[in-house]
């Protein structure tokens, strides 16, 4: 990782293109050390396959199933980076290709976040057993017409212009970082906004199921499909989270709210299950510790925001 500082501006360039620029501890450490004393931060990442993929789930993984306290502490370690990068608020950075999970949290808050025609956005964390975290619920419960809900529930990509529809990000450059003529109400989400704004403004996720899979969209009906492969206990967590979110004062209650989650998801989830079927074993047959979504109690959803 390359972290140049000139005068107050810091410039991190993350440098683990094999990995999609993948954080690890060390790697949030070191961000977490340099930015104080900053006042406007430029950060890019290195390779043609993206920007950054997130957290490296599986150093947090091998954590959690050895010590839940130490996978504790390497998630408040991300998100005091991604506090701390809030309060600084100027500067730029350079999204391209994969950007997703943590990455973005080290991004969003920024003044200009500028997106390549090739970007994979995402929060696809209900798919490895979490919730969108680093703060990410905030600006997901700002999209337009429930988009976020969306998102979150199904951690489904987007691409740049969907992206810039839903708030995401601010502009879409070229090669050469010149702004580049994009109508994000041509987009794919934009296309999508009618039926996600009726089928998420139920509060719960049997009821927003059962509309996806009734309407006459394709479209919702795939995404009723690809909720279900999701962790029923993290589409959940993650209706709940957005829904609080649309209630926080700023994205600093929220990731407080992260903060207890986080300490939940180490303690007892679907977490070390889903990154063992993803990226660990591969058989991508997850066995999540509840069928479906309407096996998963309120008590339950409640008990993970619950800081004791």
């Amino acid at each position: 990782m390359e972290i140049v500082r000139s005068g107050e501006e810091l410039q991190i360039r993350l440098q683990r293109p094999r990995a999609i620029n993948s954080l690890t501890g060390a790697m949030l450490g070191d961000i977490g050390r340099a930015v104080p004393g900053s006042t406007r931060l430029d950060i890019s990442g290195a390779g043609e396959k993206g920007f950054c993929s997130g957290a490296d789930i599986r150093e947090l993984r091998s954590l959690a199933l050895s010590d839940v306290e130490a996978a504790t502490g390497w998630l408040e370690t991300e998100y005091d980076v991604d506090l701390a990068i809030a309060r600084l608020g100027h500067g730029v950075a350079h999204l391209h290709g994969v950007s997703m999970g943590g990455g973005l949290g080290l991004t969003l808050r920024l003044e200009r976040v500028e997106a390549a025609r090739d970007l994979v956005l995402a929060m696809p964390e209900t798919g490895i057993g979490l919730w969108p975290d680093v703060g990410a619920c905030w600006e997901l419960s700002r999209a337009p017409r429930l988009a976020g809900r969306h998102l979150a529930m199904t951690g489904m990509s987007i691409d740049a212009a969907s992206a810039l529809w839903a708030g995401l990000v601010d502009v879409v450059v070229d090669e050469e970082g010149s702004p580049l003529d994009v109508d994000p109400l041509e987009s794919e989400l934009a296309a999508d906004a009618g039926w996600i704004q009726e089928c998420y403004r139920f509060n719960d996720p049997v009821s927003i199921l059962e509309a996806l899979a009734s309407r006459p969209e394709p479209e919702a009906r795939a995404a009723a499909d690809l909720i279900s492969t999701r962790s029923p206990l993290s589409v959940a967590v993650a209706l709940e989270a957005v829904q609080r979110a649309e209630q926080a004062s700023g994205v600093e209650e929220v990731l407080a709210t992260d903060r207890v989650l986080g300490r939940s998801f180490m303690r007892a989830s679907d977490f070390c299950e889903g990154v063992r079927a993803q990226l660990v074993d591969k058989d991508h047959d997850p066995r999540w510790s509840h069928a479906s979504v309407a096996d998963v109690s309120r008590a339950e959803v409640e008990a993970m925001f619950d800081a004791q």
